[in-house]
């Protein structure tokens, strides 16, 4: 899984993943792209669904049952403010859409930038 992210929240500490199959449920649940329910959420004006849909299948996704990862999410809302499950739901998609931040794309490990041999002028020496 290489969206897979273990995040610590109000349920403690879960493996989340939005695969391919998640990705379209969450669509089709929140009649709206992954893309813009991520906007929503950075935004604020997010709706309930897009944040209980995303964690709720973010379990799913990451191997949790259905059958326990609905009612983790329901506990999660009904003993906590929405406010504070916001936050997790956004790490969620964003590592479903954009991946972690320290995994940089397009670019294989260890691979360098060319170091500047310095053999072109300065464009602040003189009479240049």
């Amino acid at each position: 899984m290489h969206n897979k992210v273990t995040i610590n929240w109000v349920q403690g500490e879960h493996d989340f993943a939005l695969n391919i199959g998640e990705l379209r449920a969450l669509q089709k649940n929140c009649d709206a792209g992954p893309e813009l329910i991520l906007t929503r959420l950075k935004v604020g004006s997010w709706k309930i669904d897009d944040i209980f849909e995303t964690l709720r299948l973010g379990l799913i996704g990451a191997g949790m049952d259905a059958k326990e990862a609905g009612p983790m999410v329901r506990r999660a809302f009904d003993q906590h403010p929405a406010f504070a499950l916001k936050l997790p739901a956004y790490q969620v998609l964003a590592a479903a859409l954009i991946g972690e931040a320290d995994d940089p794309v397009g670019e294989e490990a260890g691979v360098k930038p060319e170091a500047d041999s310095g053999s072109s002028p300065s464009s602040t020496e003189p009479g240049q």
